[in-house]
């Protein structure tokens, strides 16, 4: 059976860090020194994590309680792009830029990865669509986040949808490579034509 419950009812939302970013060319020699702070531009145009990601932020006690934790879900709530995705500990000592809210699921309810694939759905981006035409710098608040209503069904649904989802994203990137396979196919051939001609 499904249920219908705000964001803010099963998960603690926060904010991710406002800190300045800086070179690090001393990494073997102070690798404790430094951290990895996440931004917008680490994401590539599916909402995939870039596999590397240089340690860029100065360490500061401050900074270890907010340390992404494993399955937390990153929702990007600045800028022309908002989409979610999962933290799988791709790297250790990592934090969010200021343009992350960070959803930690509280409930047992709901899989991480059900509450990704739901807050980048169409349907559930059309909530804030809003924004993109009122706003310069488009942003969701933390409490607008809190407030949207997650539809919630079972476990064993939200585990079809899933896999459902990730069939759609290999489908798609088989399609991609497809497509270039015959464009370099076809150029190949177009450009063979024309040196036999000369």
């Amino acid at each position: 059976m499904k249920t219908v419950q705000k964001l803010s009812e099963i998960a603690n939302i926060r904010s991710g860090m406002v800190v300045a970013k800086t070179a690090n060319n001393d990494e073997k020699l102070l690798s404790n020194a430094y951290v990895r702070m996440i931004g917008t531009s680490d994401f590539d145009d599916n909402g995939f994590l870039t596999p590397v990601l240089e340690p860029n932020v100065l360490y500061k006690k401050v900074i270890e309680k907010n340390y992404l934790q494993y399955n937390e879900v990153l929702f990007n709530a600045k800028g022309r792009r908002f989409f979610a995705c999962l933290f799988k500990n791709e790297f250790e000592n990592t934090i969010a830029s200021a343009s992350f809210l960070i959803v930690t699921l509280c409930k047992d309810c709901i899989l991480p990865e059900y509450l990704v694939w739901y807050l980048n759905h169409p349907e559930t981006l059309k909530v804030f669509d809003s924004k993109m035409t009122t706003q310069v710098m488009p942003s969701i608040t933390k409490q607008e986040l809190g407030n949207l209503e997650i539809i919630i069904p079972t476990f064993e649904t939200q585990k079809q949808i899933v896999a459902l989802d990730l069939l759609k994203k290999k489908q798609i990137n088989i399609q991609k490579e497809l497509i270039t396979l015959e464009e370099n196919y076809i150029n190949a051939i177009t450009y063979k034509k024309l040196k036999n001609e000369q």
